[in-house]
């Protein structure tokens, strides 16, 4: 990028700074540019729509307000199309997809959401809906029944986090998406665990510190050998069971070795946005050629690890804005 004031040299810079959004004021790394001639500073459109979503993160996580995915998702777990879900909030249908593209919710409107979100307040809402026929209500009630037998513990034994927050990217914990990540960084490579771990971590945080939100709401620890995927055995052999991609257990002459191996499937990557396959395609294409012990003295040099790894803690992916790696 050159400075539009002189056509020179500009630096990205991240300084914290404190601003506001519906009253309230929050603190955020807030990111600009710098004209090295000059010193002027200025942002640019992708710029301001970082610092806006950072700005919205915050909002939502003080006021427990759902984030697009929660939202998305809820919906989809009974069944309903927007048009319909929209009645069942008591919403226009133009306010209630907006939401689900990004706006923020209006407090009392996040509270029904969030209501919705569990299956008796949604049956409360149907119930309640005059526009409604009682077929559809009958349908709607059926779809939240069976949201109860939903495998819960599962999730919670996946992630430590099921919420959006700073130790998930403020994005609720996908694992269909982390799975179509290792299956993208497993295609056509020869990646073993550990380098699947670090490329993990580089690829969410980046993504983080390019657009406000993680790609996968995977929360990263800092371990002995660097940042990982909290949890990570459990999550790689869960992938495994459905397919997403293979671990071939692999014999060297004083160890073994655990590959991951990936097909072209589309099953599996669609899910992925064209945002995130350009981020996931940046950190293969840098770091993937590295070999293992360099990719793990590249993340001991991070603030990231070198912060949390004494008591091995959750990363907080506001550390994103501090990554090291030049080609990230």
């Amino acid at each position: 990028m050159k400075s539009p004031f002189t056509d020179g040299e500009v630096v990205r810079q991240v300084r914290e700074e404190e601003l506001e959004f519906r009253g309230d004021s929050f603190k955020i790394p807030y990111t600009n540019y710098r004209c090295v001639d000059t010193g002027k500073e200025f942002t640019t459109n992708e710029i301001d729509t970082l610092n806006l979503a950072l700005l919205h993160n915050a909002y939502r996580e003080k006021h427990n307000i759902p984030f697009p995915e929660e939202i998305l998702e809820i919906r989809k777990k009974y069944g309903v199309s927007q048009t319909k879900m929209s009645d069942v909030l008591g919403f226009g249908a133009n306010t209630y997809r907006n939401y689900e593209n990004g706006d923020v919710p209006q407090l009392n409107n996040a509270k029904l959401i969030s209501l919705a979100a569990k299956p008796s307040g949604f049956i409360d809402l149907v119930n309640d809906c005059d526009s409604l026929t009682e077929k559809q209500k009958e349908k709607y009630i059926k779809s939240a029944k069976a949201a109860y037998s939903h495998d819960v513990k599962l999730f919670s034994w996946l992630f430590r986090h099921q919420k959006p927050n700073a130790f998930t990217g403020y994005r609720a914990p996908d694992v269909e998406k982390l799975n179509a990540m290792i299956a993208f960084m497993a295609l056509n490579s020869n990646f073993f665990k550990v380098k699947i771990c670090k490329l993990l971590f580089y690829s969410d945080f980046c993504h983080f510190k390019q657009y406000g939100k993680s790609i996968s709401g995977t929360s990263y620890q800092a371990i002995p050998m660097g940042p990982v995927p909290h949890r990570y055995g459990s999550l790689f052999e869960f992938g495994a069971e459905k397919g997403a991609f293979r671990i071939e257990l692999v014999k060297f002459p004083e160890r073994e070795g655990e590959r991951f191996i990936s097909e072209a499937n589309s099953d599996v990557l669609n899910v992925l946005t064209a945002e995130e396959e350009n981020t996931l395609s940046l950190v293969k294409e840098s770091l993937g050629p590295m070999n293992t012990d360099d990719l793990i003295e590249i993340s001991h040099k991070e603030a990231a690890w070198l912060e949390n790894k004494d008591e091995q803690n959750l990363i907080d992916y506001n550390y994103a804005f501090k990554l090291k790696h030049p080609a990230i």
